[in-house]
């Protein structure tokens, strides 16, 4: 009776090893349950454009981009090799979906990295561990979506992770966040829409206008996902060291040093991108949108009145990171065409090699003095 008993455990054991094993497979994230958990999420926020509006709004961003690109072009001194593309207009749960293709992507890059690492066969524990995981990661993931659906206003959508030919940006207006955002600051939905427009659109030039910039930003990012799935070991040590606090961002702490390199190189070229895009708002805003100044300061005085719940998950999730870009890139920019002019800072545009670091970013003199030392 006890080789029986034993015997139909051990099959079990094995049936039910097997079945874990392949209900785990190898993915770390289910894209179909984030996708429903951030709609579940967005609740009444996530209803559908009507027909009518998005047409009038599509309508609107058109002609309003034809007079914005002369402007922007004039400002940064180079034309777009052609128009830009037709923009969309988009609902909260389309913005989703959209963003979920970009992070398919992403992390199907690191499931074949971690996958490669892997030395030995797959066990009953690691594929346990990797439900668990998957589990906790649809819901943050699911959750941030559905957070990120209702703030963001306009998105320049480039395919910034796959490197070679791919099809143009295109420039996609979260309508409902524009109209919302609209009526709480008490400014006319046009003139709001038109100041989104401009911004978004200088975006678009930077990469339009300068074609190797989007495989240079493709690689730092290709870069940086597969540094941190080659060393995980020592992530969970790392991370507790990192909330114990210290200096910088928590998310630059719990980095490795090679890991931080690469990570601020990004951080740089993403605050001279925001800092440009701000600079050349600025200069062309007067001419497109009378009082374009008051707008611009009722949006930014909206950016500081977040609240406590806000400010931690901007904290949590690393986008207060994305804030300070802003504001770094725009004095950068600002200081150097005070110093040497418009000219000299469109020589940041040259190639990569031309491309201010961190450290450049916070004291412009020193890519000032590099430029010309090469001269």
């Amino acid at each position: 009776m006890g080789i029986v008993v034993g015997g139909i455990l051990a099959a079990g054991a094995t049936v039910a090893q097997r079945e874990l094993l392949r209900r785990a497979g190898s993915r770390l994230i289910d894209w179909d349950a984030v996708r429903d958990i951030a709609r579940r999420r967005l609740a009444e926020h996530g209803q559908p454009l009507a027909a009518p509006e998005r047409a009038a709004a599509e309508s609107f961003y058109r002609d309003v981009l034809v007079r914005i690109e002369p402007a922007v072009a004039d400002e940064i001194g180079a034309a777009l090799p052609a128009a830009l593309e037709v923009p969309a207009v988009v609902d909260r749960v389309e913005w989703i979906d959209l963003n979920i293709v970009t992070f398919q992507h992403l992390f199907a890059r690191v499931e074949r990295a971690m996958l490669a690492a892997q030395p030995n066969p797959d066990t009953a524990g690691r594929a346990l561990a990797r439900i668990v995981n998957r589990t906790i990661g649809n819901q943050q993931l699911g959750f941030l979506l559905a957070f990120l659906a209702r703030k963001v206003l306009g998105q320049y959508d480039v395919s910034l992770l796959a490197i070679g030919p791919t099809p143009r940006g295109r420039l996609n207006f979260v309508e409902p966040n524009i109209v919302a955002t609209a009526a709480s600051l008490r400014v006319p939905l046009d003139e709001f829409r038109t100041f989104i427009a401009l911004h978004e659109a200088t975006h678009a030039f930077e990469f339009e206008a300068y074609p190797w910039l989007r495989d240079h930003f493709a690689q730092a990012v290709q870069e940086s996902v597969e540094q941190l799935t080659m060393d995980t070991g020592t992530l969970g040590a790392r991370l507790r060291g990192a909330l114990l606090g210290g200096e910088g961002h928590w998310l630059e702490r719990m980095m490795t040093p090679q890991q931080l390199t690469t990570f601020q190189r990004t951080q740089a070229l993403m605050s001279l991108l925001e800092g440009y895009s701000n600079h050349v708002m600025n200069a062309a805003g007067e001419r497109i949108l009378p009082g374009f100044r008051e707008l611009h300061e009722r949006f930014e005085r909206r950016n500081d009145q977040r609240g406590a719940l806000e400010r931690a998950l901007m904290r949590i999730t690393g986008l207060d990171l994305k804030m300070e870009q802003y504001a770094a890139g725009e004095r950068f920019v600002d200081e150097v065409i005070r110093e040497r002019g418009r000219g000299f800072v469109n020589r940041v545009w040259a190639g990569p090699e031309s491309l201010p670091s961190l450290d450049e970013i916070r004291d412009p003199g020193r890519w000032i003095g590099r430029l010309e030392a090469r001269s």
